[in-house]
């Protein structure tokens, strides 16, 4: 069995509706988030999605995550 989690990615007002943007499978959720703010550099919150035990877990996360750059 795959160590692998399935992370759903989708926009904070349309995912009542049930628009997905992407889905990203990865090993951990730091992983999948800088992932998803790799192809949309653009977005700067977004509501993310996954099983854990057969229990759905949602978090909205903000972007970027990560070291911020010193000026």
């Amino acid at each position: 069995m795959s160590d692998k989690t399935m992370y759903r990615f989708g926009d904070t007002i349309n995912l009542s509706r049930g628009a997905d943007i992407e889905a990203i499978e990865s090993r951990g959720y730091k992983k999948a988030v800088k992932s998803f703010q790799a192809k949309y550099p653009k977005a700067t919150d977004v509501k993310v999605i996954w099983y854990k035990d057969n229990v759905e877990l949602q978090k909205e996360q903000k972007i970027p995550i990560g070291r911020k750059k010193k000026q």
